[in-house]
């Protein structure tokens, strides 16, 4: 990547302070890990000491593994497996991400150098890519997979090394967030609407799709000899989808499934999986059962689902940043010394200053959505090339829209924006030089 020395300089010194604040983050907000994070550390503990990818004894595939094993080889690295390694984990995977930001972004930005330092400077101080530095969690890692993905996507000359590249990095991506399983199908759109070859686009994408599989092939493996069935990554979309999807869920988001409306016979086939004291996440063969009951109440409530989805879209992109308080900084109260009324508009305040910046950035990828939509959907079924999908306006545009069919899809969560955020900052800067533009026109 090429700029000006004084242009470089400033490039450096963002990076040194966007790796300062994720430092100090970790060092100075204290919190506790809780739900899946606590989970997360516990089978991390239990790859390390050997027993293998398993929670109270007993094997699991409950989650993929993406993020426990890479937790477990830095607990072999570090020679223990404190939780603090995971902040410290955390922390190089950011950091590395941030630089690889930089090259995302010069050719995002077609190399105008001032764009890149703004998009570089943004990512940096980014509030929500800071914070989950403090959070045992897959956010972190996932994102180093995902902009690496790019990457690869933006540098490496098309061709069958680019897709076998990219369905690998998908394999690792797929192994920590199991949706990426449908990613191929999103390169697929990619590779179509640039060159529009029928063959060379099913060619790469089967390539593509080939090296995803082998990625995750040993983990399908061990599931099948463990359990005795096929698991292609993990057994919680069943119960995903009814605890999102049923008569009781207002919300879109996560409930407990003791709460979930459900027929007396469902009630006891989940008791009777449990009678041996497992819990749900060890309870493999339930999986099926739970997905069954999902789908037929979405079947015959599509209107509900339809209010679900969009439910899950508000509460994903436009709720704030309380994920932050939530899980990156929930034991400030706790261990913060001084006036209890004082560490408490502190708290008040740096959410609020958190809600605003998240919300405005997602205001941007809504309106950049908004505004493309129509010519890049007409775009698709047009038989000729078409500029715009072949532009990074078109790649930024779908990956937004991907996500946004994930979340609408599958649950809402302020947490599950996080990889969105580094497309969200590119509309941003889209929508202000536009705007720009117009002025001095």
């Amino acid at each position: 990547m090429k700029m000006s020395k004084k242009n470089m300089a400033v490039l450096l010194t963002i990076t040194i302070i966007g790796i300062l604040l994720r430092v100090l983050w970790v060092l100075l907000v204290p919190t506790r890990q809780l739900y899946d994070f606590e989970t997360f550390l516990e089978t991390a503990s239990n790859i390390y000491r050997g027993y293998g990818h398993s929670l109270n004894g007993n094997p699991i595939a409950w989650v993929g593994p993406g993020y426990s094993y890479t937790l477990a080889l830095f607990h072999l690295l570090m020679g223990n497996d404190n939780p603090f390694n995971a902040m410290i984990l955390n922390v190089i995977l950011s950091s590395v991400t941030l630089i690889m930001c930089a090259f995302v972004y010069a050719k995002w930005f077609q190399y105008s150098e001032t764009k890149i330092l703004i998009a570089y400077g943004l990512t940096a101080i980014f509030p929500t890519l800071i914070a989950y530095n403090n959070v045992a969690g897959t956010e972190t890692l996932f994102l180093f997979q995902l902009v690496a993905l790019i990457l690869v996507r933006q540098y490496f000359k098309l061709g069958w090394k680019q897709a076998v590249v990219m369905g690998m990095i998908c394999g690792f991506a797929a192994l920590t967030k199991p949706f990426m399983l449908v990613y191929p199908a999103v390169a697929l759109a990619m590779w179509w609407m640039q060159e529009r070859q029928l063959k060379t686009t099913a060619i790469r994408t089967a390539l593509m799709t080939i090296a995803m599989l082998a990625v995750i092939s040993p983990w399908t493996i061990r599931n099948a000899i463990v359990f005795d069935s096929f698991i292609l990554i993990s057994y919680n979309m069943g119960y995903n989808q009814l605890v999102n999807n049923n008569y009781g869920n207002t919300s879109g988001t996560w409930m407990p499934l003791e709460a979930v409306p459900m027929t007396d016979e469902l009630r006891a086939q989940i008791d009777y999986s449990l009678r041996d004291g497992r819990t749900i996440k060890e309870a493999y063969e339930l999986d099926s059962v739970l997905g069954a009951a999902a789908r037929h109440w979405m079947i015959r409530n599509p209107l509900s689902v339809g209010q679900l989805a969009v439910i899950r879209v508000q509460r994903t992109f436009f709720n704030g940043a309380g994920d932050i308080s939530q899980w990156a900084m929930n034991g400030w109260d706790i261990y913060s010394r001084g006036s209890p009324v004082r560490n408490q508009r502190s708290i008040y305040f740096s959410q609020s200053f958190f809600d605003i910046v998240v919300t405005v950035f997602s205001a941007a990828g809504l309106i950049f959505i908004l505004m493309n939509f129509w010519p890049y959907v007409k775009g698709f079924f047009l038989n000729r090339r078409s500029q715009s999908w072949a532009s990074v306006e078109g790649m930024v545009f779908i990956h937004i829209a991907f996500f946004g069919v994930i979340v609408a899809a599958f649950e809402g969560q302020e947490r599950y924006a996080h990889p969105v955020f580094i497309f969200f900052v590119f509309a941003m800067i889209c929508l202000c030089s536009q705007n720009i533009l117009k002025q001095g026109g």
